[in-house]
């Protein structure tokens, strides 16, 4: 079995101090057997399959966004209830996401890929036909509960997804990565224009059909395309290591933070989109016209920041985007001071700044998150994949789920429109703090890599899976410390040989 030595600094021991680890990537980690051999197409379609199905899972989320509100209120639904309905996709994936970290394996991972492709076309469409269903409790009920069972589609798919995609080509998991992280930005900002495009054709059942159709031809496909046979591994994981992971402070530090800006996801399809309605005027399908400036905003900056993190600059982008995210979620608040900013073009430019918001922190999480999981001590690279998927499918869901139901429904409920974005501002300012803190602290604001992108010296070094970080100054300083701990091993150890044999001559 062919090994591949990947050297990861400064991990979380048991003993609590900082020392080297070796990561063993064997074969097995991966998700077909060596045998299996799987020809160039084959791979490719497997990864646009893969990046596909993530686009209609984020066009599943924010689909209902420009045009559900102004429904739900003509059949007599509250602002909460709205958010509950919208939000409920997100508690079903929030809570059906450890279930499925921890019963993936390369073994049934494609069983758990196609069965949530068809499960979230049946819902998906199922929803759509719910227009017809009587008013009232009801209706609210009925959607409530078919958003629920399409949360346990979308969390199948979305932590079975990435893995698949990422083992067509292991040596190009940045690029395999930004792809997907994309995909996922992409979908949630296409729905709402989507939606608008398609309402006036066929009515308000139209667009959710459209989906529901296409997602069934996508699980035929799947069915046809991603490989069956898992190897032979122990890289399932265990329920225990799921949660161990995700109580680390390390990992909240990041968590914590990004699912607070993806609440903008929430906020915007159940309060944005009535703001334009209500205080700007404009029809719900305009308003989906309107929302295409966050399609834009992603579209050009995903590929952008794709770019920046296979160059290393990953946790650059982060910083960033901690520190802008903040300032332009006060966008919103500042009409309430300057009266004249309550338009039109101000509020393009507020959801353009929220498209790029999206794009800036997607990518560079998932390699942050996949650093800090190497760091706690985790080696087996299927493992690694399959925890970091459910995380971030786990920090996207919360953090729309809570921008749904707490800030967008609830809060906008109680306070108003532009009391809410103040305190979410605030909320976002406090999150940022503590995130930057952590990243200075643990030193994590420097290049990484999620493989050897970067010229090596020694040739043999090229094509390992670069999960070292440090920097060349790091490294002496670390050799230095590891030469010092390696004399005192050695002598520990010739001092207890020598004890050892003057009791035996005794």
């Amino acid at each position: 079995m062919k090994n591949t030595k990947v050297t990861a600094k400064s991990v979380e021991t048991s003993f609590g101090k900082l020392a080297d680890h070796v990561v063993a990537v064997t074969e097995t980690d991966r998700l077909v057997e060596p045998e299996v051999q799987l020809s160039s197409f084959r791979r490719k379609f497997v990864v646009f399959l893969c990046s596909f199905t993530i686009i209609l899972e984020g066009v599943n989320l924010s689909l209902p966004g420009p045009f559900f509100p102004d429904e739900a209120k003509e059949k007599g639904l509250s602002q909460t209830q709205i958010g509950l309905v919208v939000g409920s996709l997100d508690v079903a994936n929030l809570c059906f996401s450890f279930v499925v970290a921890s019963a993936v394996s390369p073994k049934n991972i494609k069983f758990f890929y196609s069965t949530g492709m068809l499960w979230s076309s049946v819902t998906v469409g199922a929803f759509g036909i719910l227009g017809d269903s009587p008013d009232g409790l009801i209706y609210f009920v009925s959607c409530l509960v078919c958003r629920l069972f399409n949360g346990i589609g979308a969390a199948m798919l979305y932590s079975t997804a990435m893995p698949i995609a990422v083992q067509m080509y292991p040596e190009k998991t940045g690029i395999i990565t930004t792809v997907i992280q994309t995909s996922l930005g992409l979908g949630l900002c296409l729905g709402p224009p989507v939606g608008s495009l398609l309402v006036p054709l066929g009515g308000y059942k139209s667009p959710f059909l459209t989906v529901s159709c296409i997602e069934l031809i996508v699980f035929l496909l799947g069915c046809a395309v991603v490989p069956a046979r898992g190897a032979k591994t122990k890289a399932k994981v265990r329920s225990s290591e799921y949660v161990r992971y995700l109580c680390r402070f390390s990992t909240l530090s990041i968590v914590v933070p990004t699912a607070a800006i993806f609440c903008v996801a929430g906020i915007r399809d159940t309060a944005y989109s009535l703001y334009f309605e209500n205080t700007l005027g404009l029809d719900s399908e305009t308003v989906g016209f309107i929302f295409i400036s966050n399609s834009v905003a992603y579209l050009i900056t995903g590929p952008i920041v794709g770019v920046l993190v296979e160059l290393g600059m990953g946790p650059y982008v982060d910083l960033f985007s901690h520190i802008f995210v903040p300032l332009i979620s006060f966008g919103f608040f500042i009409p309430m001071i300057f009266p004249a900013l309550e338009c039109v073009p101000w509020g393009l430019l507020i959801l353009f700044g929220n498209g790029f918001s999206l794009a800036t922190i997607m990518n560079p999480t998932y390699l942050i998150l996949e650093k800090v999981a190497i760091k706690q001590g985790l080696t087996n690279m299927q493992q690694i994949k399959t925890i970091i998927a459910s995380t971030f499918n786990l920090v996207a869901s919360s953090g729309r789920m809570f921008g749904s139901f707490v800030i967008g429904g609830y809060l906008n409920d109680k306070v108003g429109f532009y009391y809410m974005c103040l305190s979410y501002g605030i909320v976002l300012s406090i999150g940022a703090s503590w995130h930057i803190l952590f990243l200075l602290k643990n030193r994590f604001i420097r290049r990484m890599y999620y493989d050897a992108n970067v010229p090596t010296k020694n040739m043999e070094d090229r094509g390992k899976i670069r999960l070292d970080t440090t920097t060349e100054g790091e490294k002496e300083e670390e050799n230095e410390d590891d030469d010092l701990m390696m004399k005192a091993t050695l002598s520990n150890m010739f001092m207890n040989s020598m004890s050892r044999s003057q009791v035996l001559n005794r």
